[in-house]
């Protein structure tokens, strides 16, 4: 390679490393801003900006001009977070000056740097070598128009994250935000396969990160000669991945054996794991033998959801499911809200979106799974649930022993009963059909579900339900495993009749 190509890559790798600084600066600004003060987290961002390089100087003065800021305001806001028990470095506030780590000095930035150059093979693009928004010409691989965009997004994401100035889930949530602002919906392969934005961005901005940090773990057993690596354990891994991970390999191993970089194996599409040098003789293994049968008997242990089985990995795959169906349908009430669809359609869909939140909660419950509803809200919209239902621990009565509505949706027409709502909720609807109105109700339980409907009249059909003295009747609704699998009529009892005494 001639001198001038090291050149550019250097000056390449000089702005990838300028902008991710800049990024950084931003959001503590705007932490800043929205709290009055240096927050805990914007400490941290400053600190992470030292290690880049910049100097302390420097990071007041962009701060200063930032903030619009005079120096005496600047004195007070360094003397709080000084004067802080728990600040990181308190010399960052009280020791000002010029001293800077030039890039070349910076062995943590050189480190990085270099594992970013070996991971694009020099071309410093496509950080998480994805093959998004590629099509195959023949034997070769090209890349669409839209692939610059989401190269762009994916690799800002990757530098915040390995800067160490971002965490996963704030990097993640930002770049789904962009890419969906920007109209882009889904994201296209070569292979006819389509993902989620949501869903491909998580997953190449993980990959893309966790084979980065690989690169620069080969180069520490480098420094201390020796070729031999331990993979990292995690619970929850995939079957394939339970084989092999938390032991010792040779670097030939990490590829025959746990198929380092392949799609499906270490570090490969959605792989968690990492591998950390291994000195024979004088590192002691993370986890022995024993410990990892142990936990790989526990992990196969199997709970039951809806009548199918799930292992530890599983249950977390039927959790990634649930996840994604409901940032879908987040996104379709968006739509519907944009397309001008009626208040009706909308507040079905609304209703959908909140039976399976209730969902998700009771499958995390059982199946003894943190929820993780920040995955949920990449989209940063804000609530889509239905806000204007009272949520009650119990069904309410009115001075007269009458029930309590909750949900009056009488005026809508035709309007569609959720099975799934909140919990003891109560809706009253009103029915038509050619001279004959009635009134009818639908009750939840504590868990959102449909209970019970009570009928004011006999929907013009006495044959089918000769009750009561108008035809008044109850349906009862029985569930398992989360569905409807079984409705009955009935007689109102006494209780049902006072109860419900302003509608028959």
């Amino acid at each position: 390679m001639g001198r001038p190509d090291i050149e550019g890559i250097s000056l390449r790798m000089e702005n990838i490393w300028r902008a991710a600084g800049l990024r950084t600066m931003q959001d503590i600004v705007r932490r800043i801003k929205k709290e009055g003060r240096i927050t805990s987290t914007a400490d941290y961002q400053i600190n992470r900006l030292l290690e880049l390089g910049k100097s302390t100087e420097e990071v007041e003065r962009i701060l200063k001009d930032a903030l619009n800021a005079t120096y005496p305001e600047m004195f007070e806001l360094y003397d709080e977070v000084a004067n802080w028990q728990y600040v990181r470095n308190r010399d960052v506030y009280e020791q000002i000056n010029g001293n800077f780590i030039p890039p070349e000095e910076n062995e943590w930035l050189q480190k990085m740097s270099e594992a970013v150059k070996r991971q694009t093979k020099d071309e410093l693009v496509n950080l998480a070598q994805s093959y998004g928004f590629s099509v195959m010409i023949g034997n070769r691989r090209a890349f669409t128009p839209f692939s610059m965009y989401y190269h762009q997004y994916v690799d800002a994401a990757i530098m915040d994250i390995i800067s160490g100035s971002f965490d996963y889930n704030t990097v993640i949530r930002r770049v789904v935000r962009q890419m969906t602002d920007s109209g882009l919906r889904t994201v296209d392969y070569a292979t006819g396969r389509s993902n989620r934005v949501d869903v491909a961005v998580r997953r190449a901005v993980m990959t893309g990160v966790s084979q980065i940090m690989g690169k620069i773990n080969e180069r520490t057993a480098k420094e201390l000669g020796t070729g031999y690596f331990e993979v990292d354990w995690h619970a929850n891994a995939r079957p394939s991945h339970r084989e092999w991970q938390g032991k010792v390999y040779s670097k030939e191993e990490l590829e025959t054996v746990c198929g380092l970089h392949t799609v499906t194996g270490l570090c490969g599409a959605n792989c968690r794991h990492t591998y950390y040098a291994f000195v024979p003789g004088a590192s002691k293994r993370m986890y022995p033998d024993e410990w990892l049968e142990e936990q790989n008997r526990k992990e196969a242990e199997t709970k039951t959801w809806q009548g199918k089985e799930y292992d530890a990995y599983g249950r977390t795959q039927k959790q990634r499911q649930m996840e994604t169906a409901m940032r879908a349908q987040r996104e379709k009430v968006q739509l519907l809200k944009d397309s001008g669809a009626g208040e009706d359609e909308v507040m079905l869909a609304r209703c959908k979106y909140q039976a399976q939140l209730n969902e998700y909660s009771r499958y995390c419950k059982k199946m003894n799974l943190p929820e993780q509803r920040q995955r949920i809200y990449y989209d940063m919209r804000g609530r889509v649930a239905p806000s204007n239902v009272a949520r009650k621990s119990k069904i309410r009565y009115n001075q007269n022993s009458t029930t309590k509505i909750t949900d009056d949706w009488k005026d809508k027409t035709h309007a569609r009963i959720p099975k799934n709502y909140f919990k003891n909720a109560v809706i009253e609807t009103r029915e038509k059909k050619g001279n004959s109105v009635q009134i009818n109700r639908t009750f939840y339980d504590e868990k959102g579900q449909m209970r019970k409907q009570i009928h004011s009249g006999n929907h013009k059909n006495p044959k089918q339900h000769p009750y009561g003295i108008n035809g008044e009747h109850a349906h009862d609704y029985e569930w398992k495993d989360d569905k409807i699998v079984n409705r009955t009529t009935r007689e109102l009892d006494e209780g049902e009749r006072r109860e419900n005494n302003d509608i028959i």
